[in-house]
C-alpha cells in the first residue's frame, strides 16, 4: 500500500509539472486569438514555444525543487533534466532556421537575405538579448555535454550552470516577450511568472546555507 500511494505521489507530482509547462502554454496558444499562417509555420512556432516553456521547466526539474526530490528520486529527476535539455536545447538552437527555412517557400525576401538581418541587425534590444541568449546557451550545452572533460569540481560545475541558465533564462524571455509573434499579455505573465519562480528556487539553493536535511545528489 505505501509503494502504491509513493508512486501516485511521484506520479501526480510529474504530472503537474506536465500540466503546467505543456498543457498551460497549449492552452494560451489555443484560445490566444493569432493570426492564422500555414501549417508550416504554425507547427514550427508551436513546436518553439513548447521548446522554451520546457526548459523553463528545467528550474522545477532539479535540486531546486525539494517538494518533488522528496518524493522522486534525484537520480530519475536528473534523468528527466537532462533529456529534456539535450532535446529541447536542440529544438531552440534551431529557431533561427525555423525563421529563415519557410523563406524558401516566400518570395518577399530570400533566405540568405532573411539570415543577414538575423544576425546584423542590432537596432532593437529584443534581438541583442536573443542573440545573448543564444550564445550562452551553447556554452550551457557543451559544458554539460564535456563536463568530464573540463576537470572541474561537481559542486563548481553546477553552480557555473546554474547561473549561466539564469542568464539564458532572463535573455531568452525578454527576447521572447518583446519579438515573439505570440507573446501576448497572458503569455507573458506565464512566461515571467515561471522564470521568477524558477530563478527564486536557484537562488534559494545556491545562496541560501544548506541545513542537515538538505537532499544529497545521488
Amino acid at each position: 500500500m505505501g509503494l502504491v500511494m509513493q508512486k501516485e505521489r511521484k506520479i501526480f507530482k510529474l504530472l503537474s509539472l506536465g500540466i503546467a509547462f505543456i498543457g498551460i502554454p497549449l492552452l494560451l496558444w489555443f484560445l490566444g486569438d493569432f493570426p492564422k499562417r500555414s501549417l508550416l509555420m504554425d507547427s514550427l512556432s508551436l513546436l518553439t514555444i513548447l521548446a522554451f516553456s520546457l526548459l523553463l521547466a528545467q528550474f522545477f526539474l532539479a535540486r531546486t525543487n525539494r517538494g518533488l526530490v522528496k518524493k522522486v528520486k534525484m537520480s530519475y529527476v536528473l534523468k528527466i533534466h537532462k533529456f529534456i535539455g539535450y532535446v529541447f536545447i536542440s529544438v531552440i538552437m534551431l529557431h533561427p532556421f525555423f525563421i529563415i527555412v519557410p523563406k524558401f517557400l516566400d518570395d518577399a525576401v530570400s533566405p540568405k537575405d532573411a539570415f543577414i538581418r538575423l544576425i546584423t541587425t542590432f537596432n532593437t534590444i529584443g534581438l541583442v538579448f536573443g542573440l545573448v541568449a543564444y550564445t550562452v546557451m551553447l556554452v550551457i550545452m557543451v559544458t554539460s555535454f564535456f563536463r568530464f572533460k573540463l576537470h572541474l569540481k561537481y559542486k563548481t560545475w553546477r553552480t557555473f550552470h546554474a547561473y549561466l541558465t539564469v542568464v539564458f533564462i532572463v535573455a531568452a524571455t525578454w527576447h521572447v516577450i518583446t519579438l515573439g509573434r505570440h507573446s501576448n499579455s497572458a503569455f507573458t505573465m506565464f512566461y515571467v511568472i515561471a522564470g521568477a519562480c524558477g530563478i527564486f528556487y536557484l537562488l534559494r539553493t545556491y545562496l541560501v546555507k544548506p541545513t542537515r536535511k538538505t537532499i544529497k545528489n545521488v
